[in-house]
């Protein structure tokens, strides 16, 4: 009887069978997602570590101007190198936690994760210089520009080799060889600037006259590493 009453009522209250099924499939598209809803969404991705040490960076500008100590821009200068190498290495952050092949599959390819993460960090390191560079040139009566460029080259030269070096056999066995080149242009910049007293007057008269077209060759060509990095992450992963 029980088994009966199974049947009836699986009878009466069965489902229809769904019609136009596959037109409705064929049909169903994901609504489409704007670049700037999409750098919004990964925001969220970046790492609390890196929020901090964007914050600490413009701190340390803040303080060393209002305290007009004048060892801030050189600082700056050592530590922007650090910047480029995080965002390096964001490039190889899913194939290190084990989700490059879901995030391939999924609705945003690799490439586009990839791509959103870089130009999230690239307009983090854009606002910390473009907060600086106002307030030590004002601080120390410098020109705005050449402040902006002298912070900007460490970092672009970071970024361009540790792009090359990320792509080669030993950067994608180590994985970590952008902090490795990062502290190398750092440890540099702070042996000329404490040691070689004539070599940095030689570098600030360069950047007076060479800086600005310096500073364009070297985002040229990290924009061209970039574009090759990006094209071949997937490849890699």
């Amino acid at each position: 009887m029980k088994e009966d009453w199974k049947t009836l009522l699986s009878d009466e209250f069965q489902a229809p069978q769904p019609k136009h099924k596959k037109e409705f499939l064929r049909n169903l598209r994901a609504r489409e997602v704007s670049m700037p809803e999409m750098l919004l969404q990964q925001v969220a991705y970046v790492r609390p570590a890196i929020w901090l040490f964007a914050l600490a960076l413009v701190a340390i500008a803040i303080v060393g101007s209002l305290m007009r100590v004048e060892t801030t821009v050189n600082v700056l200068t050592m530590l922007m190198p650090f910047s480029a190498a995080i965002a390096v290495l964001e490039t190889r952050r899913s194939e290190r936690c084990g989700m490059a092949e879901l995030e391939m599959t999924t609705r945003f390819s690799l490439r586009s994760v990839v791509l959103a993460r870089m130009m999230i960090l690239g307009i983090v390191s854009f606002l910390i210089l473009c907060i600086s560079s106002p307030m030590i040139a004002a601080a120390f009566d410098a020109g705005t520009v050449l402040t902006a460029v002298r912070i900007l080259i460490p970092y672009l030269i970071t970024m361009s080799i540790s792009l090359l070096a990320e792509r080669s056999p030993l950067g994608r066995k180590t994985g970590y060889a952008s902090l490795a080149i990062a502290s190398g242009v750092s440890i540099i910049i702070y042996w000329i600037d404490n040691y070689e007293p004539n070599m940095v007057a030689k570098y600030l008269g360069m950047i007076d006259s060479w800086g600005i077209m310096i500073a364009l060759g070297l985002m040229a060509f990290t924009a061209v590493e970039q574009w090759k990095t990006i094209n071949g992450v997937e490849a890699f992963a």
